[in-house]
Order: structure tokens, then C-alpha cells, then sequence
């Protein structure tokens, strides 16, 4: 049905304002629930699709009626109430016939939506549905008794949303009492066999809806019955007797299979006792024939309770029901006795308590009178109690029953002999087996319930019967006699079987008195106590006096006692006697038995005695008088655990801690606890647990504690778990001594710093506990925080703390600071810094640095110290920092706080200045790759990541307090800020290197200040002006260059600048190379000059052609006589010469001259003063070159100049580097895009470029690679060609061979150093392609002499070993391309500047990686298998494998089928007796399929490449045989394969090879007589014929005859061969 019909619904609330109930006077007629009901019919029905919906409700499938009644739903809700008054009419008298044979189905989704449909049916029509409802109100009514909760909840929500309050809920059930009757009277008469079809439906299946239905229609007889009154009740009376009169097929449900409807049969028996005792009174034959006869004897799992409730209603109301109204063929006990036996069969604990209710409301005659009847009774409520399948939770309330109705069957005896035999054999074994339990008692098993326990005792003692009384008397002391012999015979120390011997006595002592507790916790009277006190005090006795006679050993004797002490206080106080044995025995023995085994129960009853009041004084005499005995004793393990035991109490801490000798003792054990004594650790748990040491002794552990608390101390953990337990009980102890508590947090710091997450957690937990002292609890002397970062940051050494953990110590220490002197103490000192700074700020910085914009040739202004200082070894921490940058990195983050501003105004200024400097410095140290400066090592890869997020953090800090100063409107901020900015321009005055540091730092600082105060033209012209520097003849030439620098952005429109660079060019026009003050005017010029775009200068160009004019003059010998100036002239030159492009003249040509100059004065090695220059005129070249289409002159000169310029320039290529620094990468870059430019015919030599390739630096690597990458190929074709006609073999070049001797092995590499690609990896797999680039244009015979010598050397293995360790097949990780995002292109080829420059260095070797497997795949087939079949590694062989199938194959068999296609379109055309060979590639299979017409049939053979290819190699098979015999077609077949398979892979080989021996047999050509074949293996005819027969052999042939047949002579004539050498040579 289409569900666009039903798209609108209608309010509940409004649904349900309109309904009013009524004519309920009538019931339908015939059953509504069979199966066999007929349909109703549907022709009155308007909508086909509502009549469809319909017969889908007839179906038998679940499926279909769920899908119909959601189809039938969507209709209704689509057709509310306020649309036309809801569904037409004949829509509803369908569905009351249809609705209660579906509530009741067996599909339970099915119930849920006839329950939801029916709401909204009565929801949509309102008061028409109300003179239907009558019909189907039972069904309705019923769906909330189902038991699945859904379909409930379906029917419950239906009848709540129409009835909203319980009054209307009672008033409808009283409505509808004579339907609902009609209903269960219908359900109740119906059988399996009527409501379901047996033929579609399981049994199960039929039988579950049956008790379904009955259940149901009971639920509503009893909710009836419930919630009616007496009035209301009759007015249907003849009903409710119709229903439960006469009615064994409705009590006999009690005895049903289903669970549910026996519940619901045994509560319809209680509520009709109560509401309906006269119908029960009459069929009580009936209801007892059900309920005791039948019901007692099936199964009542899940209903055993209910049914005793409702026995227990039916006996109280009708004892006769057992007698004289019984009709059962056993007897009524019989059936009770079967069915207790069963359990509580999974009801509750109150099952056990109603069966006891029952079984004493039962009438005389019952209950059996004789012993054997009860004791048999008895035996099957044991079983029941003990079923396996018994829930534990009721065990204590079924042993307290089954004592209760032992107690009810001994008073039903008479007999005295009787009842003791009785109480024997049903209760005494339960003591017995809880006692000491044996196999043979184990099905008196009873377990610790010592309620149940102590019932059975009360119930024993309570009788007053003498005998049965003497003999409960009898019985303990039976039972304290058994257990006294135990005590005495328990194994001795000697036997295998000591412990467990000792352990079982032990556990019995305990029982016994636990027992004994709570029994005289429940009754303590002499009536109770009075079997349990004598035999109690004979087993302490025999227990102590087995102590003293066996010296201790049994220990179990000992446990007995304590137990007797601990678990049975009231028994020394009932008993004196009792408590007078063991202070006799403590007094006399317990210093001499304190070795013993019995120690620690000996001492535990010594503790337990000093809780009894009156016992103290005793015991302490007793506790000194051991403690005297047992410390002159040999040290030992024992006497560890007896003086532990003795101090763990807290009575006898003031004891501890007088005794001299005893402390003496207890500092030597903890001391080797400390240590590591593990045997000690207990002792010191206790000491400190129970606080036995003296405040001395205390100072004393602690110092030898911290002695221990050091990172690589082997007794660190030992002493972080003393401190830590001192610290958790007396913490005092460790801030007693501020020398002490600073020692103690300095340690605990540098222990958080460690690896080990562990000790670093304790360490900061123990911290925090001890960090109770803050500036306000310490205000007469500094806090040991303070005191620990101080010194941590004045001295530098391996120990030092690390400044993040300083930083966290400071920062709630600067939070929490309330004055400037507390402010002050926790930051730097600046006179220290300052020192610790000197010797680095004063060194010249490295003209290196003159080549890096855009400070440049700013460097040459700073000039060299008068006198140098000595180098001083700076003080470092254990990553090398020094104290100066440990200063800076501290004050990066502490400087942005707020009380920040609380310290002095010129302290604040000179930490700022300090900061800025330190941070200048180490971006230099960094960039220059310097080392032992202020950091230790450039190649520590940590280091360079502290120092960089340094830099940015030092830029951040004064970012925010630049901010802070714009934004608070703070004067203090301000202050600092402007004071910083003088101090700058005061500092750089000086031309010093501190200045050039000052000066790069104030060019950062500039243009932070402008960004958050904002540019105001007018003001900021002024503030220029107001400088004095910014002019030519300054004297403060560094302040001005970072003037110009730093404000470059604001600049270009400043009429002040404008007119600087006019004066500069102006004066450079008239300057001269060898004036002093040239070099600082250059400087000054090329700051100016870098403000301006290209195009944009505010210079006339004659100006520019004059300054142009005079720097050229000067170019001659500059490169060689001041390379400073020529540094400067070619920087000034980048943006002259592009302002004047359009200019003809001489000066281009002079311009190049200059840079060839320039880059010719180069010798030897590219050192840090040749760099600026050379980088320079790199940088002008490439600016020139850029220029060429503006002037022609330009050209011209670049065309005369281009040989020299490349010979200069691969000159540089060769040069020698000391080490790999930023400038050295920024000219290495310029050049290798320079030289990757020239034109492959202008290199002569490609030699020199091989060792390049493997060459430490990055970008040389790249130069050179890129030439022989290009030249390469060019090569190759010439090589192809000379190997030819001259029929050599071709070999690599033996240089290139020689870069892949040196191969990389995995594990030299660890992963951090990996993932960097290491240049040594780099260059040799860079060779590798190199490699392939020489195959990749070589012809088939060069390609194969190439592989031969790649095979001869096994120069492959290594390669792919690396391949697949790098790549993660070794290791079962293996990259997936798909994730990696390496696709097919990628794979296919490796562009190396595009991996460079924009991939990281880990995804640039993964891709070349991958590249070069493939192309070893497809230039190399036969090697890589080879490798593959050889690979000794499992895991590798199957990843390698799997990873080259789904990869790799498909493109290198999509590659070689491409090949196959070109090869065959390029065949040479047929001779007039021959044929083309035919050839056709199918992609999808893999498969090459060639064929040769012979006589109008077609002679076929297929090649198939496998998935893997080529790690398994391609099969050759046959397709269709013509003209030849099996055996030469075989014998083909084979040689083709052979062919592909020794010719490296070469399928068009095999191809020729195929086609030479069709074309050769059918033109006669002989074909070997011992292969059949005139192409062999080897690709050679038959040219060895014998000269005797005259046939041709195959020389491969022969030799393999020769060898298997051990003679020489011809396979078919047997005569001797001799190769067809002729008579006349042989004589």
C-alpha cells in the first residue's frame, strides 16, 4: 500500500476528548479466536489498497501481516477524525473481526502493531468505534497480561491513553466485567488444535500460543476478582460460576507445562478463596485433586512458591482438602515429600518459610508419627536444600526451616528414644561436618552459615527433655574430645605434610570458637552456654600445654587459643579460668617461644589480651620482658618477624620509643630496608605505620634516605617508598630542617624529570605532599622553591633540574608572589645573565650570515672586537644547554605573567633585552649549525626542537607585553616597553657584534610595537626624523638598517626614506671600492632598497644608471681583493639592474663578467666568507636571466658568456662544503637550479657528477642527479648503437656502479634518524635510479647485458632487502599506497624536485622507494624473483607478495602488454613465403594469444602472466597445434618459455622466438634433431652438424647429450662428433 496516502495525524488529547463508552449490552456470537473463524467481508471497503492490506492480514507469514498493519496504520493516521470523522465504517467492522486473532499471534511483532493500530482506530472514529468495542474489549484487555513486555507495554499505553485516571480505569473494568467473562470463558473452552493450524506450525509453536491465550484470559478472571467488589461481583455471579464451577480443565492448569499459566492458576485459587469460597467449597475434590495431587507431583519451576502460597490459603481454609477431599492414589505426604525434595526450584528465599508455614498448618494424621517416616521426610528437605540446582542465597533460610520443622517433628514423637535418634541422625552430623568436614560428611555440607548454625543449636538446647538434653551434652564433648586429639597428633615440623596439617587444626579452632561467639551473642545464658563452656576450656588447656611440650612447633595449638581470645571475648568473662590459663602461659613462655613457629599468634594474644580492661599493666610487663629476651638473639629472618609483630600495636609505641637498645635495632634493620633489604621492608612498614622511632632516630633515616633518592641510585625505588610512608604518617619529620626539606624537593624535581613514568608520579605525589610552605606561611625566610630554581638557574650542570620543570614550580609561586622582593627572587638575575651572555655576544658573527635576508650584508657593519676574549667552557645541563639560554627559556614563559610588571622597571628592561639577544643568538648558533655555544650539539635533533619553540616563545612573550602595554593602558607596561626600544638604539651605536644582535633583535621588535599601536603616518614621520639616523652620514648605521628592516612594510610611502635612497644612489654614484666608507654606504643602500617592489623605486634612472655605472667600475678584481664589497655591490646590483632593464649598453655584459668573476675566485673549499659573495651573484644571475626578453643586449651577452657560465658553474658544484648550514643550503639551492638548466650538450664529462650523487649535501645530490638523470638517456641510445656494430657487451658506468657498493642496512638506521632520509640512503637509492634511467632507453641488448652484470655482483638483493625493511613488510606493517595516497602516477615515476619540495623527508623516500621496486619489477623481472624465491624471511616473502599483487603487478603486466602491442604493430613486414604473426592481448585475463595462418588454419600458443608477475614467471601453453607433431609443438612451447624466462623477462623475445621456429620449419629450415626445434633456448639455430650423417645440432643440445650419455659421439649415427671441423684441419 502507498504510503503518500497516510501522511496526516490527529492530536491523541483530541482523540481521546471525544470518546464516551457505552452499549455494552451485547456480546458477539461465535468464536473470535479459532483459526478457523471466517474472514469477514471486505467488499463494502472503498480503497483497493485498504482491501489488499486487509488479505495480507490472512496470511500466514509474520512478515506480511507486520507489513500490513504498518501499510494499515499509515492510512489510518492519515485520515483523522477532523478529516471526514476518520476510517469509513466498513473499515472498522473488518478490523474487530481480525483484531483478536491477531493480539493473540503467534509473531510478536505482529501483537505490537494490532495493539498500536487499534489505538489509532479508536483515536481516528471516536464514538463510531464505541458500539464495536464490546466485541473485541476482551482481546484488548487481555494484550496487557501478555508476557512479552513490548507487546504489553502496546496494549497497557492503548487503554491508559483512553483511561487517564484510575477511577475510569475501575469504572471501565466494571463496564466491561460480562464481556471480559464472555472472553475467558471462550479463550478457556478453546483448545491447541482451535487456534493454531498444525500443519503450518511447529508443536511448540501451537502450544506456546495456546498457554498464551489461557494465561491471559485467567490474568483477567483474577484482575477482576481483585478489583471488584463483592456488589459488583454479583451481578455477573452466574457467570463467574459458569466459569470456575465444574471446571477441571481449568485447574488442572495448575499442573500445566507452562510456568506462567500455573502462577496464574495458583493466584486465580487464592483470590477465589477469598471472593468466590462457595464455588471452591463445592469442587474442592476437584481443586485437590489439582492442586495436591497433581500439582505436587509435575515440575514447578518458577511457580513451586506460588503454588505453596495457594496451598497454604487452600489448607487454612480447608484442612479436609488433604484428607477426606483428597482422591489420590499416594498419599497426600508422599506427594509433598516428592515435590520438597525438588528445591525451592528457583523461587525465592520465602519459599523455605512458606513450606514451613504449611507443613504446620497441616491436619493430624499427616505429618508422620513414627522415626522412620520422619527421618525419611527429613532426608528429602536435605536434598532439596542441597539440589544443584538450589539458588545459595536461600540456603540460610532453608536450613533455619528445616531445623524449625525438625523441632516440629520431634514434638510430634512420643517416644524419648525415638526423638534422640532423631536429633542424631537429622541434626548432630550438621556440627560434625562444620567442624571437621570429611568425604564422608560432605552431604552435611553446611559452610560458614552460622545462623543457621546457631539455629540448630537453639533448637537442640531448647528441648527439656533430660535425655535429650544429656545426650546434646554427650555430643560436644564428643566433638571437643575428637578435636583436643587432633590438636595433640597434628604432624610434626618434619613431615611433607606440616602446613597443611597445622593449617586444618588451625581452621577447625577457628570454627569452633566463631561458633562459640555467636551462639553466646544469641543466647548467653548457663541454660546455652552451659554444653559449650566446659569442652571450650579443655581445648584451650590441652592447646597450651601442646605449645610448651612441642616448644612451639605445632602452631595450629597456638592459633586455637588466639582465636579462643579473638572471636570469644565473653568466654574469659563467663569463664575466669580460662583467661588465668593464658596469662600464666604468656608470663612463663611467651619470651622463650617467641622464635618459635607459634611468633605471631603467641603476640597477637598478647595485643588481643591488653584490649581486656584490667590487662594492660600485665601485658607491658609481659611485651619488655620478650623484647629484653630477643634482641641479644642472632639476627635472623625470625627475629625480623617477632620484633615486627611485637611493635605493630599502637599500645606499645611509647615502649618502642624508650627502649634504647631497641632503637639501636630498628635504625640498623631500616637502614638495610633503605637500601634494598626486601626482608626489612616489613619492619619498616611497621615502624612508621605504628611511629616506634625517636625523633633522632627519624633525622637519621631520613638523611640516609636521601642519600639514596638519585635518578641512577639502585636504591631509589627503596628509598622513594620510605619517604613516601613517612611522609603519609609523619610528614613533620621530613620539614623539620630546611636544609633538609630544600635537599628533599630538589631531588624529588629532578626525579620527575625521568623517563620512567613511575617514579616520576611518586616522586611529584610526594612533592605536592611536602609543598605545604607558601610565601604567606613563610615570611621570614625565602621558601626552598625558590631557593631550588635560583640555584638551578645560575649553575648549569649534568644534575640540573629542567627548565620545564622550574617553570612549573614557579608559576603558582608567581601567582601566588604579593610583593616585588618575592617577584624578584623568582626570576632571573640579570648581572648574572648578562656574564653568563658575554663571551658569545662579543664573538663576530659569521660573514656566512651576510647571504640570509633580510639583515644580509648588516653583518659586515659589526666590527671585530679590539681584544678577543679566551674561549671559557661553558657550564651545560644534561641536554647541553647553557646557563644563558636556561635563563632565556625560563624567562619566555614567565614574562607574559602579570606580575611580571611587580619587579623594578630597569630590572624589567634588561630581562626583556637579554631575552631578545639570547633569542637572536640561538636562531644564528641554529642556522649556522654551530656547536658548543649556547647549546651543546646541532645534530641533537631535541635540543634543535627546544630551541626553535624557544625563539617563537621569546616573540610571543614580548608580543603579549606590547600588548598588554596598548591594551591596560598600563604606564609601568609602557615604560618598559619604551625604555626597551632606547636601549636598543643605544646599543647598536656601537657597531660592535652586540650591536648587530641588538639591532636584528629591534628589527623583530619594530614591527610589533607598529602592528598593536597602529601606523599614523604624520606621527611615525616625525618619530623617524625625531631618531636622527636615517640619513647618510649616520652614526648609528645598525639602527638605522633596522629601522629600515623592521618597518620595511610601512616604509615605501615615507618621503623621509624616499629622500635617504636618493642620497644613498647618489653617493654611491661618486664612491669608490677602496673608500671606508663605500662598504657601510652599500649596507645602508641595499636596506633602503629592499623596502621597494621591483618597478617602484623613487629614484630617477639616470641616478640609477650613474650608481650602476660606478659599482661595475669597481668589479674588475673586487672578488678577489675585498669579497664583502662584492657581496654588497651584486646585492645592490639585484635591483638596480631590473630598474634599468630597458637600458643598451655594456653594463649587462660587465654584470655577467662580475658573477663569472665572482664564482672563478673560489678555491677549494666554499667557506663562510667566499658564501655571501658567491650566493650574491647567484642570486644577480638568476635575476638576469629572468630579464632576457627586455633587452637584447642582455641576450647577446648571456649568449657569448653561456659556456663559461656553465663551466663556473659546475666548478662550484665541486667545490668542498665543511658543513650543512642554512646559508650554505641557500646558495646550494640557487646553484643546483642553475646547473639543472644547462644544457646536456655542454657537458663534456659525466664522470665528476657520479661521486656528487653521493655527496653529504642535500642539494648537490640533486644538481648532479638531475644532469646525469638527463644525460642519461642520451647516452644510452649511442651506447645501443656502438654495442652493435661493434658487438661488445655493454656494462654500466663504473662509477655509477661503485654508488651502489655502499648499501644501506636497516638496522644501522634507527627510526628517528630514518625518517629524516639520511643522505647516504638518498644518494644510493638516487643511484639506483640512475640505474634504470640507463635502462629505461637501452635497447634489449644492452638491457640485458646491464642485468647480467647487476646478477654477477648481486647487487640487487641489498636493494630490495631495504626496500622491504624501510617499507615495513619485515616487520609485518607494510605502507599501504592506498592510505599513503601514492597512486599510480606516482608510482610509475619519481619526480625528485617535486619530493623535495613539496613532500615531507619520510613520504619523499617511501614514494622513490616504491618507485624503484616497480621499476626493478619491470626492467628487472628475473633479479627480483630471484630475490623473492631466496628471500630467507618468511614474513617478508608473503607480505612482499601480497603488497607487489595489488600494487605492483597490474601496472607492470598492463606495461609489458602495452610493450607486446607496440612490438607487434612495429613487426617488419613478411617476406612473400611468410605470414604475419597474429597477436591479440587481453588486459582483464593477462593473457597473450599469437597465431601463424597455416593453410587456412590458425596455429596458436597463449602466454599467461600470472597475478603476481613477475615473482612467478608466465606459462607457456598451447592452443592449437597445426602442422607439426606433438612433440616439436612441445618442444616450441618450451623453448619459448625458456626463452622468456633466461632473456630476464622479455616477452616479445619469446614472441620472435615462436615466430622464427613456425617461419624456419616451414620453409625447411632442419631443425635440431635432439630438441626439435630450430630456435633453441639460447635463441641460436642448429649450426653443429655431424659429419657422418649430416644432421644439425643445437651446441646447448649437445653439450646436455654429452653430459647425461658420458661419450662424445652423435645421437643418431653414434659415431664420433666432431663439431663439422673439416679433414684437412683435423690432419
Amino acid at each position: 500500500m502507498s504510503k503518500r496516502q497516510f501522511r496526516s495525524q490527529a492530536s491523541s488529547s483530541r482523540a481521546a476528548s471525544g470518546v464516551v463508552f457505552g452499549g455494552f449490552g451485547s456480546s458477539s456470537n461465535g468464536s473470535t479466536l479459532s483459526y478457523l473463524t471466517e474472514p469477514p467481508n471486505l467488499s463494502s471497503i472503498n480503497d483497493a489498497n485498504v482491501v489488499v492490506g486487509f488479505k495480507n492480514l490472512s496470511k500466514k507469514d509474520g512478515t506480511t501481516k507486520s507489513k500490513a498493519l504498518e501499510d494499515l496504520r499509515t492510512y489510518v493516521q492519515g485520515h483523522p477524525f477532523e478529516e471526514g470523522g476518520g476510517p469509513e465504517e466498513a473499515i472498522l467492522e473488518a478490523w474487530v473481526k481480525f483484531y483478536p486473532r491477531l493480539s493473540i499471534d503467534n509473531s510478536r511483532r505482529v501483537r505490537e502493531l494490532s495493539h498500536h493500530l487499534l489505538y489509532e482506530i479508536m483515536k481516528a472514529a471516536r464514538k463510531r468505534m464505541e458500539k464495536h468495542l464490546p466485541k473485541i474489549v476482551g482481546s484488548w484487555l487481555a494484550g496487557t497480561y501478555d508476557r512479552d513486555r513490548i507487546v504489553a507495554k502496546a496494549a497497557v499505553d492503548g487503554v491508559k491513553s483512553f483511561m487517564i485516571t484510575e477511577e475510569r480505569l475501575l469504572l471501565f473494568w466494571k463496564r466491561c466485567q460480562a464481556q471480559i467473562l464472555n472472553y475467558a470463558q471462550e479463550a478457556i473452552n478453546e483448545t491447541p488444535q482451535t487456534l493454531s493450524d498444525e500443519r503450518t506450525l511447529s508443536a511448540d509453536d501451537v502450544q506456546a500460543k495456546y498457554f498464551r491465550v489461557v494465561g491471559s484470559s485467567i490474568s483477567l478472571i483474577v484482575n477482576l476478582l481483585v478489583k471488584l467488589d463483592k456488589e459488583d461481583i454479583m451481578k455477573q455471579q452466574h457467570k463467574y460460576e459458569e466459569f470456575l464451577g465444574d471446571n477441571k480443565k481449568l485447574w488442572a492448569l495448575a499442573a500445566c507445562e507452562d510456568a506462567f499459566v500455573r502462577r496464574t492458576a495458583d493466584q486465580l485459587l487464592v483470590v477465589c478463596l477469598d471472593k468466590q469460597h462457595d464455588i471452591i467449597e463445592s469442587d474442592l475434590e476437584i481443586v485437590s485433586q489439582a492442586f495436591i495431587s497433581e500439582a505436587l507431583k509435575v515440575t514447578q519451576t518458577s511457580s513451586a512458591f506460588q503454588l505453596l502460597q495457594a496451598l497454604e490459603k487452600l489448607t487454612f481454609d480447608f484442612p479436609h482438602a488433604w484428607t477426606s477431599a483428597y482422591q489420590g492414589k499416594k498419599s497426600p505426604l508422599s506427594r509433598l515429600r516428592h515435590f520438597v525434595e525438588k528445591g525451592s526450584q528457583g523461587g525465592p528465599p520465602d519459599y523455605w518459610q512458606a513450606l514451613q508455614s504449611l507443613l504446620s498448618r497441616l491436619p493430624g494424621g499427616i505429618l508422620p508419627t513414627d522415626v522412620e517416616a520422619s527421618l525419611e521426610f527429613l532426608k528429602s528437605f536435605r536434598d532439596g536444600i542441597g539440589h544443584r540446582e538450589e539458588p545459595k542465597r536461600n540456603a540460610t533460610q532453608g536450613w533455619s526451616t528445616y531445623f524449625e520443622v525438625v523441632r516440629l517433628y520431634v514434638g510430634n514423637l512420643v517416644d524419648s528414644t525415638a526423638r534422640d535418634r532423631l536429633l542424631q541422625e537429622s541434626v548432630f552430623p550438621v556440627f560434625g561436618h562444620y567442624l571437621h568436614p570429611t568425604t564422608e560428611n560432605h552431604k552435611w555440607f553446611i559452610g560458614n552459615n552460622y545462623e543457621a548454625l546457631v539455629k540448630a543449636f537453639m533448637v537442640c538446647a531448647s528441648f527439656q527433655d533430660p535425655s535429650l538434653q544429656q545426650s546434646f551434652g554427650t555430643e560436644w564433648n564428643r566433638l571437643g574430645e575428637d578435636f583436643i586429639s587432633r590438636i595433640l597428633t597434628s604432624l610434626p615440623e618434619q613431615s611433607k605434610d606440616y602446613q597443611k596439617s597445622q593449617s586444618s587444626v588451625a581452621t577447625e579452632g577457628h570454627r569452633w570458637f566463631a561458633l562459640l561467639s555467636k551462639t553466646l551473642e544469641k543466647d548467653s545464658s548457663s541454660t546455652i552456654s552451659q554444653f559449650l563452656i566446659l569442652p571450650s576450656n579443655m581445648i584451650i588447656s590441652s592447646a597450651l600445654k601442646a605449645v610448651v611440650n612441642r616448644n612451639g612447633k605445632p602452631y595450629s595449638a597456638a592459633a586455637t587459643v588466639e582465636s579462643a581470645l579473638r572471636l570469644s571475648p565473653k568466654l574469659m568473662f563467663i569463664s575466669p579460668a580460662a583467661l588465668e590459663m593464658i596469662k600464666a602461659f604468656l608470663e612463663a613462655h611467651l619470651a622463650k617461644l617467641i622464635l618459635s613457629a607459634s611468633s605471631s599468634y603467641l603476640v597477637s594474644m598478647l595485643n588481643i589480651l591488653r584490649s581486656i580492661p584490667d590487662q594492660q599493666s600485665f601485658t607491658e610487663d609481659v611485651w619488655q620482658a620478650t623484647v629484653d629476651g630477643l634482641l641479644p638473639l642472632p639476627n635472623g629472618i625470625e627475629k625480623l618477624k617477632a620484633v615486627t609483630a611485637l611493635i605493630s600495636n599502637n599500645a606499645v609505641s611509647a615502649l618502642c620509643q624508650a627502649d634504647a637498645e631497641l632503637q639501636d635495632y630498628l635504625l640498623d634493620t631500616l637502614t638495610r630496608a633503605v637500601l634494598g633489604d626486601s626482608e626489612a621492608w616489613p619492619l619498616f612498614e611497621a615502624v612508621t605505620t605504628f611511629n616506634s622511632l625517636s625523633g633522632t632516630a627519624e633525622e637519621k633515616l631520613v638523611d640516609q634516605a636521601l642519600q639514596h633518592l638519585d635518578a641512577g641510585d639502585i636504591g631509589l625505588e627503596s628509598a622513594l617508598s620510605a619517604l613516601e610512608l613517612i611522609s603519609n604518617k609523619n610528614p613533620d619529620v621530613l620539614r623539620r630542617g630546611n636544609t633538609t626539606h630544600v635537599t628533599l624537593i630538589t631531588k624529588l624535581l629532578a626525579i620527575t624529570e625521568i623517563s620512567d613514568t613511575g617514579f616520576a608520579t611518586r616522586a611529584d605525589y610526594l612533592k605536592a605532599m611536602l609543598q605545604k610552605t607558601t610565601f604567606g606561611d613563610n615570611n621570614h625566610g625565602q621558601s626552598p622553591i625558590l631557593h631550588v630554581i635560583q640555584e638551578n638557574l645560575e649553575v648549569a650542570s649534568p644534575q640540573s633540574l629542567s627548565i620545564d620543570t622550574l617553570i612549573e614550580q614557579a608559576k603558582p609561586a608567581l601567582d601566588e608572589a604579593l610583593n616585588r622582593e618575592q617577584v624578584v627572587a623568582i626570576f632571573p638575575n640579570p648581572d648574572r645573565w648578562s656574564e653568563a651572555l658575554l663571551p658569545l655576544s662579543e664573538q663576530s658573527p659569521s660573514p656566512a650570515l651576510a647571504v640570509m635576508r633580510p639583515f644580509a650584508g648588516a653583518v659586515f657593519a659589526a666590527n671585530k672586537p679590539s681584544t678577543e676574549r679566551a674561549p671559557r667552557k661553558a657550564s651545560r645541563d644534561i641536554n647541553g644547554y647553557s646557563v644563558a639560554l636556561r635563563m632565556a627559556m625560563y624567562t619566555s614563559k614567565l614574562a607574559p605573567y602579570k606580575n611580571f610588571q611587580l619587579l623594578p622597571l630597569e630590572t624589567q628592561i634588561e630581562l626583556l633585552y637579554l631575552l631578545l639577544i639570547t633569542a637572536e643568538l640561538a636562531c644564528d648558533q641554529i642556522d649556522l649549525a654551530e656547536d658548543n655555544k649556547l647549546f651543546g650539539s646541532h645534530s641533537n635533533p631535541e635540543a634543535l626542537t627546544d630551541v626553535r619553540d624557544f625563539f617563537s616563545d621569546s616573540q610571543l612573550c614580548i608580543s603579549a607585553i606590547v600588548l598588554d602595554a596598548t591594551s591596560s593602558k598600563s604606564s609601568l607596561a609602557s615604560s618598559a616597553i619604551d625604555g626597551l626600544a632606547s636601549k636598543f638604539f643605544v646599543v647598536t651605536s656601537s657597531a660592535t657584534p652586540t650591536a648587530f644582535y641588538a639591532a636584528k633583535a629591534l628589527s623583530r621588535f619594530l614591527p610589533k610595537l607598529e602592528e598593536l599601536k597602529g601606523w599614523h603616518e604624520a606621527t611615525t614621520e616625525q618619530w623617524l626624523a625625531d631618531l636622527g639616523i636615517l640619513k647618510a652620514s649616520t652614526s648609528n648605521g645598525l639602527g638605522a638598517v633596522a629601522v629600515l628592516i623592521g618597518l620595511q612594510d610601512y616604509l615605501s610611502t615615507s618621503k623621509l626614506v624616499s629622500n635617504l635612497c636618493n642620497r644613498l644612489i647618489s653617493d654611491v654614484a661618486g664612491a669608490s671600492a677602496q673608500a671606508d666608507t663605500t662598504p657601510g654606504l652599500l649596507i645602508l643602500l641595499n636596506s633602503c632598497l629592499a623596502i621597494y617592489d621591483e618597478g617602484d623605486l623613487p629614484v630617477a634612472q639616470n641616478r640609477i644608471v650613474f650608481a650602476v655605472k660606478q659599482i661595475l667600475s669597481w668589479t674588475p678584481n673586487l672578488a678577489t681583493t675585498d669579497s664583502q664589497l662584492a657581496s654588497e655591490a651584486c646585492r645592490a646590483l639585484q635591483v638596480l639592474l631590473p630598474a634599468m632593464k630597458e637600458v643598451y649598453g655594456s653594463y649587462w655584459e660587465t654584470s655577467l663578467a662580475f658573477c663569472i668573476s665572482v664564482w672563478n675566485a673560489t678555491e677549494g673549499d666554499l667557506t663562510p666568507q667566499s658564501i655571501p659573495m658567491v650566493g650574491m651573484a647567484l642570486k644577480l644571475f638568476t635575476k638576469l636571466r629572468s630579464l632576457t626578453e627586455a633587452n637584447d643586449d642582455l641576450e647577446d651577452a648571456l649568449a657569448l658568456s653561456n659556456v663559461q657560465i656553465s663551466q663556473s658553474l659546475i666548478r662550484l658544484l665541486k667545490l668542498q662544503r665543511s658543513k650543512d648550514t642554512l646559508s650554505l643550503n641557500y646558495v646550494d639551492d640557487l646553484l643546483s637550479r642553475n646547473v639543472s638548466k644547462i644544457p646536456v650538450d655542454q657537458i663534456k664529462d659525466l664522470s665528476d657528477f657520479y661521486p656528487l650523487v653521493a655527496s653529504d649535501f642535500r642539494t648537490i645530490q640533486s644538481a648532479a642527479f638531475d644532469v646525469l638523470n638527463k644525460a642519461l638517456p642520451a647516452t644510452q641510445q649511442q651506447l645501443s648503437l656502438d654495442v652493435l656494430l661493434e658487438k661488445t657487451d655493454a656494462r654500466l658506468p663504473e662509477e655509477l656502479l661503485s654508488l651502489l657498493l655502499d648499501a644501506p642496512v636497516f638496522s644501522n638506521y634507527p627510526d628517528d634518524i630514518l625518517v629524516d632520509f639520511p643522505t647516504s640512503v638518498r644518494g644510493y637509492l638516487l643511484s639506483w635510479h640512475l640505474v634504470y634511467d640507463a635502462y629505461s632507453s637501452a635497447s634489449y641488448k644492452v638491457r640485458s647485458d646491464y642485468s647480467d652484470v647487476l646478477k654477477s655482483e648481486n647487487y640487487i638483493e641489498p636493494l630490495l632487502e631495504f626496500v622491504f625493511d624501510a617499507l615495513g613488510h619485515s616487520t609485518a606493517h607494510a605502507i599501504n599506497l592506498d592510505k599513503a595516497h601514492i597512486d599510480a602516477q606516482m608510482i610509475r615515476s619519481y619526480d625528485m624536485w617535486q619530493a623535495a619540495d613539496s613532500e615531507s623527508n619520510e613520504r619523499n623516500m617511501q614514494w622513490l622507494l616504491v618507485n624503484l621496486y616497480y621499476q626493478c619489477l619491470k626492467y628487472t623481472p628475473n633479479l627480483a624473483k630471484t630475490w623473492w624465491v631466496d628471500c630467507k624471511s618468511k614474513q617478508t616473502r608473503i607480505a612482499a607478495e601480497s603488497w607487489t599483487d595489488k600494487f605492483f603487478s597490474p601496472l607492470v603486466i598492463a606495461d609489458i602488454m602495452d610493450d607486446v602491442m607496440k612490438w607487434a604493430e612495429e613487426q617488419e613486414p613478411p617476406a612473400d613465403d611468410e605470414k604475419e604473426l597474429i597477436v591479440k592481448v587481453s588486459k582483464k585475463s593477462r593473457e597473450i594469444l599469437a597465431g601463424y595462418e597455416v593453410d587456412d588454419m590458425m596455429m596458436q600458443m597463449m602466454i599467461r602472466l600470472p597475478t603476481t608477475y613477475p615473482l612467478e614467471g608466465v606459462k607457456v601453453v598451447g592452443v592449437n597445434r597445426v602442422a607439426v607433431n606433438e612433440k616439436k609443438w612441445a618442444s616450441w612451447m618450451m623453448v619459448t618459455q625458456g626463452v622468456i624466462t633466461f632473456s630476464h623477462g622479455n616477452i616479445t623475445d619469446g614472441l620472435a622466438t615462436f615466430r622464427r621456429n613456425v617461419t624456419g620449419a616451414l620453409k625447411g629450415q632442419t631443425e635440431c634433431a635432439i630438441c626439435y626445434s630450430i630456435i633453441s633456448s639460447d635463441r641460436k639455430m642448429p649450426d653443429k652438424r655431424c659429419q657422418t650423417c649430416k644432421n644439425l645440432f643445437h651446441a646447448s643440445c649437445l653439450f646436455k647429450w654429452f653430459a647425461s650419455s658420458n661419450q662424445s659421439t652423435c645421437p643418431l649415427c653414434r659415431n664420433p662428433f666432431n663439431y663439422g671441423v673439416s679433414r684437412g684441419a683435423r690432419s
